[in-house]
């Protein structure tokens, strides 16, 4: 299947729209450094960022359902078409920044600093946000191993996955946490479950959201798990103690649980009409998507070097306001990058 032909339709919306809150996220979190924590510009940026925390499992979750729904099951054919890709991915980017900031800082550009900014990448030191590559690099690992598995398994079993993912990944590291000298916590240090699973729940659960179809009832359970759940990623601090870094886990349940929920509207509610242009353009806004959020920060480097404050306006504007510029700036870009032969779909 074309990269633009699996993104007609919702998923290439959900692409688009999670990609957009990711970046939401970042901009949020960097803006925390620049303000004294616990003032009022802080609070609304950890408002933000604990509004927009569902997206990075949402990413796993996008990964995977297409990834597990189109094959490579092949040891070999998943190196050769998801692990070099996702690795050269990684070099590329993380060498570009680079590259960009020494640039923007005034430096000069020479073939021994683009080298040694593609060995610098590949020894693992890349730009913050690129961070989410190295997950999805293990998870490739695994690939034929999941795919074999969902490709064979009942209904039944992929779901019992899924539970054993979210309790293991999700649901005990939260309870060690308020019981840290509890037997659940020599359990998981000894059994190690949750080091194995991980974002493999993440990665499955996005497959089987796309490929079954549920009920109305698991349907609305999962609305209102979501809603519980960024209820909780807000407030769980003061409800239950735990402190706030333990809410904001990317795995925690409250903020798995609201990244199924969006999947699952997306996927029934907030579906693209049939009508042939607006399903084409956003299929084609969704294969760019992870190349618009690759590209991003080279215009949040642009702005600084230019001296324009990323809170320049209110936080409450600032945040949504500056996503949404960078979104944009970032789309031809990651079109253009698409257009290269041989490896602009690997880019982006």
């Amino acid at each position: 299947m074309a990269k633009g032909d699996r993104n007609i339709g919702w998923p290439g919306f959900f692409r688009a729209f999670t990609v957009l809150c990711a970046i939401m996220l970042l901009l949020a979190q960097s803006g925390q450094q620049s303000v004294s924590p616990g003032s009022g510009a802080w609070q609304v940026l950890s408002v933000y960022e604990g509004l927009t925390s569902w997206s990075i499992p949402a990413l796993f979750m996008l990964w995977g359902m297409f990834a597990l729904e189109e094959g490579k099951p092949s040891f070999s054919s998943a190196m050769a078409g998801l692990v070099l890709p996702a690795f050269g991915l990684l070099v590329f980017w993380g060498a570009l920044y680079a590259v960009a900031s020494q640039l923007l800082g005034g430096g000069v550009l020479s073939l021994g600093g683009v080298w040694a900014a593609l060995v610098s990448a590949a020894k693992g030191n890349t730009y913050f946000h690129l961070w989410v590559l190295y997950p999805l690099i293990g998870l490739y690992l695994v690939h034929p191993v999941l795919h074999r598995f969902v490709s064979s398994a009942s209904r039944g079993e992929v779901r019992y996955f899924l539970v054993l993912c979210f309790l293991f990944a999700s649901v005990l590291p939260m309870w060690s946490a308020f019981h840290p000298n509890g037997v659940v916590v020599t359990l998981l240090d000894r059994l190690r479950v949750h080091l194995v699973l991980g974002w493999a729940g993440c990665y499955v659960g996005g497959w089987y959201l796309r490929h079954y179809t549920i009920g109305r009832v698991p349907e609305f359970l999962l609305y209102i798990l979501g809603i519980l759940g960024m209820v909780l990623t807000l407030m769980g601090k003061s409800f239950f103690g735990g402190g706030r870094d333990l809410w904001y886990l990317y795995t925690a349940p409250n903020v798995v649980l609201t990244a199924a929920a969006f999947c699952t509207l997306f996927r029934y509610v907030l579906g693209i009409s049939e009508e042939r242009s607006r399903r084409r353009s956003v299929s084609q806004l969704g294969a760019y998507a992870l190349g618009i959020y690759l590209f991003h920060q080279l215009w949040v480097l642009v702005f600084q070097r230019l001296g324009v404050s990323l809170l320049a306006f209110s936080p409450v504007v600032s945040v949504p306001f500056f996503a949404a510029v960078f979104f944009l700036l970032s789309v031809p870009f990651a079109w253009l990058l698409s257009l290269i032969p041989g490896v602009g779909s690997y880019l982006t």
